[in-house]
């Protein structure tokens, strides 16, 4: 008993200080889809590849809106590859808590 006492002494601290020092996730990882408005032509392409679809495109009142949920999103990187202008890309972003799912949406409109 006193062999492992010791041996866990000797290991010393191997988690990290998670709160107060954010982890940098490994490159390769896939997080938050970012949305870059700039470079959206809203051809829809990344509508149709979603698999579980939380991106939308609608149009209103002579406005074209574009919507991307990280509610159900399974972080495939599917609207990533298809995008012909790039538009979209997944980044290294993982803390997606949020207390209203409003927060977790990124919606860009243009005027037609």
């Amino acid at each position: 008993m006193f062999e492992i006492l010791i041996k866990t002494l000797k290991t010393g601290t191997v988690t990290t200080k998670y709160p107060q020092k954010p982890d940098i996730a490994p490159l390769g990882f896939r997080g938050k889809p970012e949305l870059l408005p700039e470079k959206c032509n809203f051809c829809g392409e990344c509508v149709k590849a979603c698999p579980p679809g939380v991106i939308w495109l609608d149009e209103e009142k002579g406005e074209k809106r574009f919507t991307l949920s990280c509610c159900g999103c399974i972080f495939c990187g599917m609207c990533e590859e298809v995008c012909p202008c790039g538009a979209i890309r997944l980044t290294r972003e993982y803390e997606l808590g949020s207390k209203t799912k409003d927060d977790l949406l990124t919606i860009i409109r243009r005027r037609v």
